[in-house]
């Protein structure tokens, strides 16, 4: 219930901040607002200020901001009319909605910096080496680099020094010594040298087969195609290099195993096939940031999400088969909010601010009823310089409400689905599971 209350509240905030934005550039403007709602449907609670009627509605899915002359049905003339504006402040309003959302995603990424990240990361283990170093074996715990103690992997690449003689303490079969080495790289403890990953299941991405299949955190993973994985290595070498679009697993659960049929996904990012989990990482370390830092490093995160995210959708319209697999609705989402609450305050920051991005994407997509659909019609009446008939506008907004309706449809259906298929696989599981 709590998480529910959660993500309702979290959602709550990011529609509010984005028709605010609307509200404040249409009162900027001289357009009366009629109606603040957050959410659809029939009133909870109301009240009246500034001549605006504002309102919280029973169906926390949306919001929206009604200004006086905004449907192009209406015929409402008037200095204080939506349609008696100029193309481009109308635009202004339109786009105000979705930089607000970039706006508080900054926000909230400096704030999530300011009160501190949490890191997870792999334990200071080396677990394969590709390349031979003399001083170094495999099992060897690295305790400290260059006087600088290490408690995660991330702390090895960190403090080696590129082109100089560096010092590791190190623990071997329980006995402490310290190893020199010069020809060593930051990188190569990245590439040539890497830590000991079992074959230990993170995080499951909901929606993607792992998911459906009623994979879980902490699951083992013990063969693959009948071959046994030793490592994270190894078990994803075996996914990639799988000869069918199926790998047969076999998990093990505390002290269960269970097989498990599971079916390959294509990862529109390096077209790599995958299942949709991450692996274990037992270390956990927090840092925390001056505010000047904390400023710099939330802009970045920021920029780079967006950048992330326009590449991914680029990806998905290139990729239309793979929409059905990464489209998600509120239940995926409240599954990501659950997730992100277990890490902290820094992790339910960070997705706040992620959802707030893709808020101001979607919403800037080109399509009618949406803010990029009026964008798109304001650019096109400033091309032409006259704006497109009425009659025009209401059939492209008709048609973007069939289209936005399918698509919410469209998401609720996969969202049950996938957790009718999940369900239904975790029973199959305690069925059929082996006591060891």
């Amino acid at each position: 219930m709590i998480n529910i209350i959660f993500a309702i509240v979290a959602l709550g905030i990011l529609i509010t901040v984005h028709e605010g934005g609307h509200y404040l550039a249409a009162v900027l403007f001289g357009v009366k607002v009629e109606k603040f709602s957050i959410g659809f449907g029939p009133k909870l609670y109301s009240f009246h200020k500034f001549n605006t009627e504002f309102c919280i509605s029973l169906i926390p899915l949306g919001g929206y901001v009604k200004m006086k002359g905004e449907n192009p049905d209406e015929d409402v003339s008037g200095d204080d009319s939506y349609q008696e504006k100029a193309w481009w402040k109308r635009a202004v309003i339109a786009f105000s909605g979705p930089f607000m959302n970039f706006l508080f995603a900054i926000l909230v990424f400096i704030l999530s910096f300011a009160v501190g990240r949490t890191y997870e990361d792999n334990m200071p283990v080396i677990g394969k080496m590709e390349e031979p170093y003399q001083q170094l074996k495999v099992n060897d715990r690295i305790l400290a680099v260059n006087n600088n103690e290490v408690l995660g992997w991330s702390q090895i690449i960190k403090h080696t020094q590129k082109n100089e003689d560096n010092s590791y303490k190190i623990e071997r079969d329980g006995q402490i010594r310290r190893v020199q080495i010069s020809d060593i790289d930051p990188q190569d403890w990245t590439s040539s040298i890497l830590p000991l990953t079992p074959a230990r299941i993170g995080e499951v991405a909901p929606g993607l087969p792992a998911y459906k299949a009623g994979l879980m955190e902490d699951d083992q993973i013990i063969s693959i195609n009948d071959k046994p994985v030793d490592d994270w290595y190894e078990m994803r070498e075996a996914i990639k290099t799988s000869e069918k679009n199926t790998v047969r697993l076999v998990v093990k659960r505390d002290k269960r195993t269970f097989d498990k049929e599971i079916e390959l996904e294509t990862n529109i990012i390096d077209d790599s096939r995958i299942i949709g989990i991450t692996q274990y990482l037992p270390v956990k370390s927090e840092e925390k940031y001056n505010m000047i830092e904390s400023v710099g490093y939330g802009m970045i995160t920021t920029v780079n999400f967006v950048a992330v995210n326009y590449s991914m959708l680029y990806k998905l319209i290139a990729h239309p088969e793979a929409i059905k697999a990464n489209l998600g609705g509120p239940v995926m989402i409240y599954t990501m909010s659950q997730q992100s609450a277990k890490k902290g305050l820094y992790s339910i920051l960070t997705f706040i601010a992620a959802i707030s991005i893709i808020l101001m994407i979607m919403n800037l997509l080109p399509i009618p009823i949406l803010d990029g659909g009026h964008i798109f019609f304001c650019v096109i009446e400033g091309i032409q310089r006259k704006p497109l008939s009425r009659k025009v506008q209401i059939a492209l907004q008709n048609i973007g409400i069939v289209l936005l309706l399918f698509l919410m449809l469209f998401a609720f259906w996969n969202d049950l689905s996938r957790i009718f298929t999940r369900n239904l696989s975790i029973k199959q599981q305690q069925s059929e599971s082996r006591i060891n």
